[in-house]
């Protein structure tokens, strides 16, 4: 975990009703540090301070922060801002492996996992070690059958509550979940890719959100 320290610059963000003075000092992980009127407060994605900001998400080299219902994306080196302007719309930008694959890291639910882009997916699939790991309570899910290279399996329908790849996030996101070890990496199908702008540019694949 690389904790980015801010030096020349902090972003200050002046509200005309609250007049709260926001600055970002730091990004490390899903969190970011800001002094709000004064006070440091360390806020972990989707939590609020006590003067009522909240922390969207955290990407790399910003953090995306919602006062009042108004979005506003703050960067560690980024100009004086004096009032709020429409939020850029979050980009994830995967570069290839070896074999033409994209991968990346997902939070899901809440709690991260490895995942691997397949347009060939009809949904997001777990193996069954991966959805236990993830809490993932498979009691509610619906029982079904797929067709695997390895013959036909059962497995579990569920839907996720969220998804987050970088500063994209996605809500109510169908999964399913296979009785075995197969697939060994999570499938990052188009239950989730269906929902984002998608492009390839120069081999690198980017991920767009929508709104």
């Amino acid at each position: 975990m690389i904790l980015r320290l801010f030096l020349p610059f902090l972003l200050l963000l002046a509200l005309p009703v609250s007049a709260q003075d926001v600055r970002l000092q730091a990004i490390f992980g899903t969190s970011a540090m800001f002094e709000i009127n004064g006070k440091q407060r360390l806020l972990k994605s989707g939590k609020t301070s006590p003067e009522g900001v909240k922390l969207v998400s955290v990407a790399s080299g910003y953090a995306l922060v919602d006062i009042d219902g108004r979005e506003q994306k703050l960067t560690l080196a980024a100009p004086v801002a004096a009032n709020y302007e429409a939020a850029e719309k979050a980009e994830v930008r995967l570069n290839p492996d070896s074999r033409g694959h994209y991968s990346t890291t997902a939070w899901i639910n809440g709690r991260r996992v490895n995942v691997m882009v397949d347009t060939g997916a009809t949904s997001i699939a777990f193996n069954y070690p991966t959805a236990k790991s993830l809490g993932l309570d498979l009691s509610r899910a619906r029982p079904m059958t797929v067709s695997t290279a390895s013959g036909v399996e059962r497995a579990y329908k569920l839907q996720l509550a969220s998804v987050t790849i970088g500063g994209i996030t996605v809500h109510n996101v169908d999964a399913t979940v296979l009785g075995s070890d197969f697939p060994q990496v999570t499938l990052l199908g188009n239950s989730f890719l269906s929902r984002v702008d998608m492009q390839q540019q120069g081999g690198l694949l980017l991920l767009r959100a929508r709104n």
